[in-house]
C-alpha cells in the first residue's frame, strides 16, 4: 500500500506509522466524515493463517467490548480490496511507554501513579467483562496527549487476550503454546495453565510498574528457558532493594502485585487502582506543603525572624549600663526669619490703616 491510496473508497492513507511481520499501521483519514484515524492493516498472506486472523478479529472484539478512556477505541473493522483485513482505531498523539523508558530510563513515582491508576481501572473493567489481556507490557501501553494537553496511558493490542463469550473461552493458542511476552508473564501463565484470571494481568502490571520505577525487570536471564525457570521458582526482589529512595507505600503496592503465588497477590486491579490513588494523594499533599514552605521563605526573605528574637531578656541577666539618649528640644525658627515675618505683617497692617483713613475722609 502507498500514501494516497483509498481503502473501501473512504479511508485515504496519509503516512505509515509503523510496520511489523504481520502488517502495518497507517495514519489515515476517513473521507466521509473528515476524521483522522489509525488504520491497522494485516498482510494478505498472514491472513491465511487461521490463528493469526482470529487474533486480529479478537482484538476488535475485545477493544470494542471494553469502553474506557485508558483503552484505545476501535472504530471500524473491514477488508481492503486486495483481501487484507483492517482495523480502524482512534488516532493517538504521543509515544509508547517503551519509547519513553528507552529515552528516560525511569519514570517519576508521581507521574507513574497518575498514568497507571487509569490503566488499573481499565484492566479491572476488562476483567469484569470477561477479557484478560495476557500481554501487558510497555510496548502495549501508549502515553497519549489529549486535546486539552492531559496525558492518558492507553492499553493497546488485545490480540492475544482471552475473551469469555457465552461460556466459551477463545484462548487463541495452539496445543502446547505459551503466549505473551516472557519477561512480563505471570508464573501461572508461564507454566501454561488454562485457568488464567485477572490476577495474571495484575502481575504484568506489577512488572511494568517495577520497570518504570527502577529501570530494571524483576526477572532477567540469559535465555528464554532460564527466564521461565526464574519466574516459576524464585520470588521477586522487593522494589526498594533496586532503588532505595522510592515511596515505601508505593513499593508495597508493586511488591504485592508480584507475589509468585497468585492467592497471595493483590486480588484484583480495582484494589491496585484504589491503593495507588491513595498514595498519589499523599505524594501531592507532601509536594504542596513543601511548595508552600518554599513560597513563604521567598516572601519573608531577610525579614524572617526567629521566635527567640522577640523574647525579653532573662530577669537575672546583667547588662552593662548605657547612657541615656538625650532628648532634643524642637528647634526654634531662625531670628532673621522672625524679623522678616514681623516686617511683612507691619506693612500689611499699615496699608489697611491708610485705606480706612481715605475712606473716612471722603465721607466727610
Amino acid at each position: 500500500m502507498k500514501p494516497g491510496e483509498l481503502i473501501q473508497s473512504r479511508y485515504r492513507l496519509i503516512r505509515r506509522l509503523g510496520a511489523g511481520a504481520s502488517g502495518a499501521v497507517w495514519h489515515a483519514k476517513n473521507e466521509l466524515i473528515d476524521r483522522d484515524v489509525a488504520l491497522k492493516v494485516m498482510k494478505p498472506e498472514v491472513a491465511e493463517d487461521d490463528i493469526a486472523l482470529q487474533r486480529f478479529f479478537n482484538e476488535a472484539k475485545a477493544s470494542g467490548r471494553v469502553r474506557n478512556q485508558s483503552i484505545v477505541e476501535i472504530l471500524d473493522l473491514g477488508q481492503a480490496e486486495d483481501g487484507s483485513p483492517f482495523l480502524v482505531f482512534e488516532l493517538l498523539d504521543g509515544e509508547g511507554l517503551d519509547t519513553y523508558l528507552n529515552r528516560e530510563g525511569l519514570m517519576p513515582p508521581e507521574r507513574a501513579l497518575e498514568l497507571f491508576v487509569g490503566v488499573a481501572r481499565a484492566l479491572n473493567l476488562a476483567h469484569t467483562q470477561g477479557v484478560i489481556h495476557r500481554d501487558l507490557k510497555p510496548a502495549n501501553i501508549f502515553i497519549h496527549r489529549t486535546l486539552t494537553g492531559e496525558r492518558v496511558a492507553k492499553i493497546l493490542d488485545f490480540g492475544i487476550s482471552r475473551v469469555s463469550d457465552t461460556g466459551h473461552n477463545f484462548s487463541l493458542t495452539r496445543t502446547g503454546m505459551v503466549v505473551g511476552s516472557p519477561a512480563y508473564m505471570s508464573p501461572e501463565q508461564a507454566s501454561g495453565r488454562e485457568d488464567l484470571d485477572g490476577r495474571a494481568d495484575v502481575w504484568s502490571l506489577g512488572v511494568v510498574l517495577f520497570e518504570c520505577l527502577t529501570g530494571t525487570l524483576p526477572h532477567e536471564a540469559a535465555n528464554y528457558n532460564a527466564l521461565m525457570v526464574r519466574i516459576l521458582t524464585q520470588d521477586v526482589d522487593p522494589v526498594m532493594t533496586r532503588k532505595v529512595d522510592l515511596p515505601a507505600n508505593f513499593c508495597a503496592i508493586v511488591d504485592s502485585c508480584l507475589k509468585r503465588e497468585r492467592e497471595q497477590r493483590t486480588p484484583n486491579a480495582e484494589m491496585v487502582a484504589a491503593q495507588m490513588e491513595a498514595v498519589l494523594r499523599e505524594l501531592r499533599a507532601v509536594r504542596f506543603r513543601a511548595a508552600g514552605r518554599r513560597a513563604s521563605d521567598r516572601v519573608q526573605g531577610p525579614f524572617r525572624r526567629r521566635a527567640s528574637d522577640f523574647q525579653p531578656p532573662a530577669e537575672n541577666t546583667l547588662t552593662p549600663a548605657t547612657p541615656a539618649t538625650p532628648v532634643v528640644a524642637p528647634s526654634r525658627l531662625p531670628r532673621k526669619r522672625v524679623m522678616f515675618l514681623a516686617a511683612v505683617i507691619g506693612v500689611f497692617v499699615g496699608l489697611i490703616a491708610v485705606v480706612v483713613g481715605m475712606v473716612l475722609m471722603r465721607r466727610q
